[in-house]
């Protein structure tokens, strides 16, 4: 029996080479499977490492929450809570009645709170008392329904021996009665004093505007 021909047990080689192995391929893929490996081992250590610092951060957590008796449920451990009830304080109005004087020439709102946090702020009939002295946003919104060719309000402070008009918002109406709508919309930021008094006031008596909470109101923001 004839003897095995090395060109008999190798592979065929490409066209123009038929003796020549191919061993590149195999090389190449045995040098991907070991770096595969060695990546792998290196992302599971990365990931135990990761886990062992996680595990001691929640020991030392029950360790101290042991020494201090467990988390108390009192609201004096909880000061983040007291910021927004007692120094955030915020007020939304809404229009619940109107009085026309004729003799001033002015419409003045009488407002109830839908919203209300803190007691800084206090809602007294046509006007807002501050009891916190401090910074407030403060905004206002009157939807006229009106044919006077402009309308507006006026936001005003009494304090201090003084009264000062904050800002006022001035809109123009279209004549046609069915079309007659416009809301005036105005904002700012005020150093509020204890003991002021905010009001707003449409200067012009007999003036047509919504009621409604959505097109009427008046609202503080404590900064």
């Amino acid at each position: 029996m004839p003897a095995s021909s090395p060109f008999l047990l190798a592979p065929k080689g490409p066209q123009g080479d038929p003796g020549g192995p191919v061993r590149e391929p195999a090389l190449s893929v045995a040098l991907w499977l070991s770096w595969g490996a060695a990546l792998g081992a290196l992302a599971c250590a990365m990931a135990l490492l990761v886990q062992q610092t996680e595990l001691q951060s929640l020991r030392r957590e029950v360790s101290r929450l042991q020494r201090g008796g467990g988390p108390s449920q009192k609201a004096d451990e909880y000061p983040w809570q007291r910021p927004w009830e007692q120094k955030r304080s915020v007020l939304h109005l809404v229009p619940i009645n109107i009085t026309s004087k004729e003799d001033s020439d002015v419409t003045e709102v009488m407002w109830q709170p839908a919203l209300q946090r803190g007691r800084g702020l206090e809602a007294q009939g046509y006007v807002v008392r501050v009891w916190d002295s401090g910074f407030y946003l403060l905004y206002s919104q009157v939807l006229f329904h009106d044919v006077t060719f402009t309308m507006g309000q006026v936001v005003s402070r009494e304090g201090q021996g003084r009264q000062e008009t904050l800002f006022r918002c001035v809109c123009s109406m279209p004549s046609d009665p069915d079309r007659a709508y416009n809301s005036c919309y105005s904002a700012g930021v005020f150093h509020l004093h204890q003991g002021d008094t905010l009001s707003v006031t449409i200067p012009r008596a007999r003036a047509k505007f919504s009621l409604s909470p959505h097109g009427t109101f008046l609202g503080f923001v404590k900064l």
